[in-house]
C-alpha cells in the first residue's frame, strides 16, 4: 500500500510541476568514491573484503511547489560483473503552502546478484530551518521494505549462504511494514583562506522494526548516516571525505563505521 502511495506522491509532484511549477534552482554532478571499510574506527565483518570503488551521479532541483533529490551508484566496479551492485535513491518534499511543512517521500533501491532491497518512506517534513549558508531539513514517516537476501540465514541456521526454507523467521524474504523512519539532511558552507568548504550530514533512524527483520539485523532500532567534509577546489571540481556510521545496518550488528574518499565534478 505504501509503495502505491509513494508512487502516487511522486506522480502528484509531476502533475503539480507541469501545472504551475516555477523552477528555482538545480544542481547535478558525478563522482568516484572509494569505500574504505578497513579505515573505520570500529571493527566490522571482513573489512578489507568490503573495500570497493563506486561511481555515481546525483542531482536535485527546487520549484515553487517543492524540491527533489536523487542519486545512482554503481558499486564494486573493479570486480567481476556478478559481484557488482547498484543503488539508487529518490526523495521529495512537496510543500504544504508557506508553512514550511511538507509531504515527504523517499524510495531507496539496492540490487545485486545475491541481494535486493527496497525501502519506502512516506510522511511529513520541514524545510524552513536555514539561512544563506546552511539548512536543516528533518522528516518522519511510515517505513515499508521489500527484501530478498541470498546471504540471509534462518533462525539457528549457521551457513550464511544457504537459502532459507521459509517459515516465521525466514530472514531471506520480507515484504511489508518495517515500523517507522525519521531523519534529516543538513548542510553548512563557509570560506576560509580564500577556499570554499562545506559539511553535509544525512541521518536515518529506524524504529519499531518488523520482528523478523529485527531478529535478522540486530535489533528493533537502527541508525544509518554520514557526515561529509568537502573542499570545493573550483566551481566544478571538489574532493571530500565522509565518515559513514551505522548501527544494526549493512549486515553488521552493533555500531560500525568506515571512511569514504571522493573526487567529484559538478556540472
Amino acid at each position: 500500500m505504501l509503495k502505491k502511495l509513494s508512487i502516487a506522491a511522486v506522480a502528484a509532484v509531476g502533475v503539480s510541476g507541469a501545472a504551475n511549477a516555477e523552477y528555482l534552482y538545480g544542481f547535478g554532478g558525478m563522482y568516484v568514491d572509494h569505500q574504505s571499510w578497513d579505515h573505520g574506527l570500529n571493527e566490522v565483518n571482513n573489512p578489507k573484503g568490503r573495500n570497493q570503488y563506486v561511481i555515481g551521479i546525483e542531482g536535485g532541483a527546487g520549484f515553487t511547489w517543492g524540491e527533489l533529490y536523487g542519486f545512482y551508484d554503481y558499486e564494486n566496479i573493479g570486480n567481476a560483473p556478478d559481484q557488482r551492485a547498484a543503488a539508487a535513491k529518490a526523495t521529495a518534499h512537496v510543500y504544504l503552502g508557506d508553512t514550511g511543512a511538507s509531504i515527504y517521500a523517499q524510495v531507496y533501491d539496492f540490487g545485486s546478484d545475491m541481494q535486493s532491497e527496497q525501502n519506502r518512506v512516506l510522511g511529513l517534513g520541514y524545510t524552513k530551518l536555514g539561512g544563506d549558508n546552511w539548512f536543516f531539513k528533518p522528516w518522519i514517516g511510515i517505513h515499508q521494505i521489500t527484501v530478498n537476501d541470498g546471504f540471509a540465514k534462518c533462525e539457528d541456521q549457521k551457513d550464511p549462504r544457504a537459502l532459507c526454507p521459509g517459515g516465521e523467521y525466514d530472514y531471506s524474504k520480507h515484504n511489508g511494514s518495517n515500523g517507522y523512519m525519521a531523519g534529516w539532511t543538513a548542510r553548512y558552507a563557509w570560506n576560509m583562506f580564500g577556499q570554499d568548504f562545506s559539511v553535509v550530514n544525512w541521518n536515518e533512524i529506524e524504529f519499531d522494526r518488523n520482528e523478523t527483520l529485527a531478529k535478522a539485523q540486530g535489533g528493533k532500532n537502527a541508525w544509518n548516516g554520514g557526515a561529509m567534509l568537502s573542499w570545493h577546489i573550483t566551481d566544478n571540481l571538489y574532493t571530500g571525505v565522509t565518515y559513514r556510521y551505522f548501527r544494526n545496518k549493512l549486515g553488521h550488528e552493533g555500531y560500525g563505521d568506515l571512511f569514504i574518499y571522493r573526487i567529484g565534478y559538478n556540472f
